[in-house]
């Protein structure tokens, strides 16, 4: 349990901090490479800046956050198994604190014409490939 609180800490501490840094430095934007460049942006939507009601975002991230809670701290789980669900643990607090705080989520890592994204959502997305990989090998 320790180490899952730690390595929760740790994620979450990275997207935290990588979002206050995007806020203060990143706009406008900064070019890095051709294709890449930091450039704060506030999401109000969900993936791929989709729109979807504020308020009832809000309560399913909660209940998925508690959902989740619940699955790492009372669950025999296998190792792989407690690694995805604590990246998406921490992902989904992360973007879960940004909309408290902000009423929209930092993004701020951009490719080329891909979406702009942030760590929560590379969290996020690790946990699903993980979970989905987990689940094909059983």
């Amino acid at each position: 349990m320790k180490k899952l609180l730690f390595a929760f800490v740790i994620l979450f501490g990275i997207d935290q901090l990588t979002k206050i840094t995007a806020r203060l430095f990143f706009t406008p934007p900064k070019e890095v490479l051709p294709f890449f460049e930091l450039h704060a942006s506030e999401n109000v939507g969900i993936a791929f800046s989709l729109p979807f009601p504020p308020l009832l975002l809000l309560i399913l991230t909660a209940v998925f956050l508690v959902f989740l809670g619940w699955v790492l701290v009372r669950k025999e789980l296998m190792k792989t198994e407690s690694v995805a669900f604590l990246f998406l643990f921490s992902g989904a607090a992360g973007n879960f604190i940004d909309r408290i705080l902000f009423g929209s989520v930092t993004d701020f890592l951009r490719f080329w014409n891909f979406p702009i994204f942030n760590f929560a959502d590379i969290w996020i997305t690790a946990g699903v490939i993980l979970f989905f990989w987990h689940e094909l090998r059983k």
